[in-house]
């Protein structure tokens, strides 16, 4: 019996090994299914993000990388997002520079003209900083035989330094190395939404070619429309403080300065400069906040500086009087129709409304004229 209970432990022992045996086996093999299983989950996970930027690089809707492939048209309407990379990436010979009241240029219209192929550079409520840091940006990576600016007379007043860093521009997008590019390349309303629409816009031919980054379609250009945006107090006039010209004097000397040094370093690109037409609107806020001297001393400088160069014409819209003092022309206090833009781009083809060093004097003594008509008479056709 002793010996039957001995062989009957031994058994026992002896399947409990090999009990053991299979689970060691088992847990092996488990572990190898888990390896398995984590390596076609990383290897889906890897291909995956290749596609996705893949896809943003080969359609790139903020031109970071390339020019549109597989025959899309460049549809530019996102100018903070993509000014820097066309920029950098597009094949053009000339600028088109300005603000907003800029953006309903059609560069088509400035192709044909003058045999070039401009691209235009735009920065919202542009400041001289901001818009020659683009124009400097361009010059590094093109040889530029013209550049046609719409020049503002609030971009001479503004801050001398580069603001656009300050309003959320993301700053990956100025850098030539991709290696910060990973949120634009795994950017799900990039994938999801703009690149979508981009290619809607390109197949339908909206903000593509010469009508890049117009915004004109269903705004409403009436002098209703355009009233909207100035309250002109009832007791306008009365007891009108006059800025005091130490506050803006040296700020439009600054950028006067950085503007006439953008033009003694190039000599060989030929500069066309406008000066776009503001409604009457924006002249009597001026004169109401005591700002009209401000505005008039910005054109005197600028003018006078502009004309003291050999590669520069300056063509003066802004005392057109059936434009500025025809509020239908416009949305708000500046910004006018579209049909504008192209009056401006044809009468500059031809010569007119050319300033010149002969007809300075005439021209600004005719604006302040203007601005006490616009006060004294011209805005009580609408108030």
């Amino acid at each position: 019996m002793a010996r039957g209970r001995a062989a009957n432990q031994k058994a026992g022992n002896q399947k409990t090994a090999n009990q053991k045996a299979e689970g060691g086996i088992n847990e092996g093999m488990k572990a190898t299914d888990k390896k398995k299983a984590l390596k076609r989950i990383a290897a889906v996970i890897a291909a995956e993000l290749i596609l996705a930027a893949a896809v943003v690089w080969l359609l790139d809707p903020f031109y970071q990388y390339h020019e549109p492939f597989f025959g899309l048209e460049a549809v530019l309407n996102d100018r903070e997002n993509q000014m820097a990379g066309t920029i950098r990436n597009f094949r053009y010979d000339s600028l088109l520079v300005g603000s907003s009241v800029a953006e309903n240029f059609d560069t088509e219209q400035l192709n044909g003209a003058y045999g070039c192929n401009a691209l235009k550079v735009i920065r919202a409520s542009g400041s001289m900083a901001d818009l020659l840091y683009y124009v400097e940006m361009a010059e590094e990576r093109q040889e530029l035989g013209n550049i046609f600016w719409c020049l503002d007379i609030f971009a001479m007043n503004a801050s001398p330094e580069v603001q656009m860093f300050q309003e959320g521009i993301p700053r990956y997008l100025y850098t030539a190395t991709p290696l910060d590019d990973l949120p634009y390349l795994y950017n799900k309303e990039i994938l999801l939404e703009k690149i979508p629409a981009m290619i809607v816009s390109s197949v339908k031919g909206i903000n593509t070619g010469g009508a890049a980054y117009n915004w004109a379609a269903d705004k409403n250009f009436s002098a209703e429309g355009a009233m909207r945006w100035y309250d002109r107090p009832k007791d306008a006039g009365k007891d009108i403080v006059k800025k005091d010209p130490e506050l803006y004097r040296e700020a439009v000397r600054e950028n006067v300065n950085m503007l006439a040094g953008q033009l003694a370093a190039h000599p060989e690109i030929q500069y066309r400069f406008l000066v776009p037409p503001y409604s009457m609107l924006w002249w009597d806020c001026a004169w109401v906040n005591g700002e009209e001297e401000e505005r008039l001393y910005i054109l005197e400088e600028t003018l006078a500086m502009l004309l003291s160069f050999d590669n520069t014409e300056v063509y003066y819209f802004q005392n057109d009087r059936d434009i500025i003092c025809n509020l239908d022309n416009y949305m708000d206090m500046i910004h006018y129709s579209p049909e504008i833009n192209r009056f401006m781009l044809e009468e500059m083809q031809k010569g007119n409304y050319r300033l010149t060093g002969e007809n300075r004097e005439a021209v600004l003594e005719d604006m302040r004229n203007l601005v006490r008509e616009i006060h004294e008479k011209e805005i009580y056709r609408y108030y």
